[in-house]
């Protein structure tokens, strides 16, 4: 009897643990119950590493970046080729200043972007853009239709060649972009600028956008220059590279015919997004500065003139003839 029982226990031993194995692999099997004995690993998440200047960039879930801002007059163009982050949470307005719009209420700001409803983000977008020159007691800007065909041609290339600057693969800037549309006219004084960005998820939504452009100096600049009057506005689904997964592009190009201040520029990119009065004047403000350095070299030259002058007359008093 008692042999008996050694041998049932020597049994159990030998038996459980080929059980468990068992249990084990039909669980597995089955995909922790319920599911599909063919289901996939969640995909490992990965991160961002935004380049200048049409680098790669690969992308998470939920990413957006400014790409780079640019500016040109006839007499000069300025172009910062480097991107950024959008910051998280950008996708509710903010309280602070550096945010879309602080005293304005868009239609559609936090809508979520797809192939039907171009003219909504559009739509938001120019709200947006108004309300922060609204917000700086700054005219707003009007839609033009030819600088709409500008935007719209970069934002399609950009989605097809995968690249995330101002200048095109062949080279061509703002400049070259929208001077076919017949826009830029022949006097002297007319601007454009071209702000850029890419978001995906929760940042790929105008406010989103926005809010990335007004935490960039350069972007922000372009927002809130005095002297743009008109506006091109483009948004499409893609990215910008092929490391990038979906999203969507956006472009506005800026721009006034005449009356553009010549010698603003664009603050750089590596500096402080500061309020929305400094970033404005930065853009004005450069003129002023020209005036006052103009205005010291004159006193200059007129201290110079009077001390030779003097100097003239002391030595024919010395010397007389």
């Amino acid at each position: 009897m008692e042999g008996s029982e050694n041998r049932t226990h020597t049994l159990i031993r030998k038996a459980v643990p080929s059980l468990l194995l068992v249990g084990i692999v039909a669980v597995a099997g089955c995909g922790g119950g319920g599911g599909s004995s063919t289901s996939a690993k969640p995909p490992a998440p990965v991160t961002s590493s935004p380049k200048s200047s049409g680098g790669v960039v690969t992308a998470e879930g939920t990413e957006g970046l400014v790409g780079p801002a640019g500016r040109a007059t006839s007499k000069s163009q300025q172009f910062e080729d480097k991107s950024s982050r959008i910051p998280p949470g950008s996708n509710h307005k903010p309280k602070h200043q550096n945010g879309a719009a602080g005293g304005v209420t868009c239609d559609n700001a936090d809508a979520t972007p797809d192939d039907s409803n171009q003219d909504v983000l559009d739509a938001a977008i120019l709200c947006l853009v108004n309300g922060e020159r609204q917000d700086q007691n700054l005219p707003p800007l009007t839609q033009n239709s030819e600088l709409a065909q500008a935007a719209s041609g970069m934002c399609q290339r950009m989605v097809t060649e995968h690249f995330f600057s101002h200048e095109t693969p062949d080279g061509k800037n703002v400049v070259d972009r929208v001077e076919p549309t017949g826009y830029i006219p022949n006097s002297g004084d007319w601007v454009v600028g071209e702000n850029l960005a890419w978001g995906s998820g929760a940042l790929s939504t105008p406010q989103a956008i926005l809010n990335g452009w007004m935490n960039s100096p350069g972007h922000k600049a372009n927002i809130l220059a005095p002297d743009y009057k008109d506006i091109g506005l483009s948004a499409c689904q893609g990215s910008p590279s092929t490391d990038l997964s979906g999203g969507t592009v956006y472009v506005n190009d800026f721009g006034a015919k005449s009356g553009a201040d010549l010698t603003a520029k664009l603050p750089p990119e590596s500096g402080t997004s500061g309020n929305g009065t400094a970033a404005a004047a930065t853009v004005a403000g450069t003129k002023t500065a020209h005036k006052a350095k103009a205005k010291s070299k004159a006193r200059h030259k007129a201290r110079k003139h009077r001390r030779h002058h003097r100097h003239h007359r002391r030595h024919h008093r010395r010397n007389p003839a």
